[in-house]
């Protein structure tokens, strides 16, 4: 499972994200929203999620519990495009 970013700007989103300690992503899907987490207590806000994006969510992390947490984030141009960059993630269940 994972995440598509198309952006006109991938090499500096991309740029940008290889200069952060990305640990992962989750929808909250209660709330509506897509947030990255990186190091040890910083989150930043990606996208408030429509009701198409928040389905997409819901099985973005139920495939990403299926697979032990593990997904992964690719920054693009269009759909065509090779990734501007690319990060393999896992996330772990809270208190271990």
């Amino acid at each position: 499972q994972g995440i598509v970013m198309l952006t006109p700007r991938a090499k500096a989103l991309s740029s940008w994200l290889a200069g952060t300690e990305v640990a992962g992503f989750t929808c909250d899907l209660r709330k509506r929203t897509l947030a990255m987490d990186t190091d040890i207590d910083t989150k930043y806000l990606i996208a408030k999620l429509n009701d198409v994006q928040r389905a997409e969510g819901a099985v973005f992390e139920e495939g990403k519990d299926n697979l032990g947490g593990l997904h992964f984030v690719s920054v693009q141009v269009d759909e065509d495009d090779d990734p501007a960059g690319f990060w393999l993630l896992r996330t772990f269940p809270d208190g271990l």
